[in-house]
């Protein structure tokens, strides 16, 4: 599939799905897909592999676009013991 043609059908996808507000393209559509993987739990360097990057260095744009709320959730998810008494 031609990249022309992929962005096309996202549009029209984005446009059946009422979605309004935000860039659609396959830029969106990959940077969505790959915060919600690492929201969800995944970890970074099976998101290199899947993005298909050589290094760590561009994963971790996607990384730094969690917010302190993500970054709270990973926190409680992996230290379920409150050592500092923080809620």
């Amino acid at each position: 599939m031609m990249r022309y043609g992929l962005q096309t059908m996202i549009k029209r996808l984005c446009k059946r799905a009422h979605v309004n507000g935000v860039k659609r393209g396959p830029r969106t559509f990959r940077h969505t897909c790959a915060i919600n993987y690492l929201r969800n739990g995944g970890d970074v360097f099976t998101l290199q592999v899947m993005l298909g990057h050589s290094s760590l260095e561009m994963t971790r744009r996607y990384v730094s676009a969690l917010g302190v709320e993500d970054l709270i959730r990973v926190h409680q998810k992996a230290s379920p013991v409150d050592n500092l008494g923080i809620k």
